[in-house]
């Protein structure tokens, strides 16, 4: 059975929620943006290829997921498109960076699981 992964949204709320309470606060909002990158980029890479029949796999598939869908007719996939490059960029601002500029670590993590919320929620639609 594929593994659920809006299961790691789940976990970047909690991590996100109960941040203050880990030793690391910072490290565990950074993460929290990570997890919900990948909930809403593994959602919608699994829908693809479902419905699409489109395997994108290697580093270069967060990419070409997007191009495809910024390449479709359809409004909802380059929404989704436009969302998942938002969150891809606080992904890497999170996983790479030394420092956070322009905003709180709290402030990226909340705002990155609010995209992951309505991208998986513009997915579901898209599945039926």
């Amino acid at each position: 059975m594929a593994f659920d992964w809006s299961k790691y949204l789940e976990l970047a709320k909690y991590l996100a929620d109960n941040s203050k309470q880990i030793s690391d606060e910072e490290a565990c909002l950074r993460t929290s943006v990570s997890r919900a990158y990948y909930a809403a980029f593994s959602v919608t890479k699994q829908y693809i290829q479902k419905t699409d029949g489109n395997e994108f796999k290697g580093g270069d598939a967060h990419l070409k997921i997007r191009e495809h869908l910024s390449n479709s007719g359809n409004l909802i996939k380059r929404k989704i498109a436009n969302q998942l490059n938002t969150i891809h960029f606080n992904r890497k601002k999170a996983d790479y960076d030394d420092e956070i500029s322009r905003e709180s670590p709290r402030s990226l993590a909340f705002k990155t699981i609010k995209f992951a919320e309505n991208i998986i929620s513009e997915v579901k639609k898209l599945s039926g």
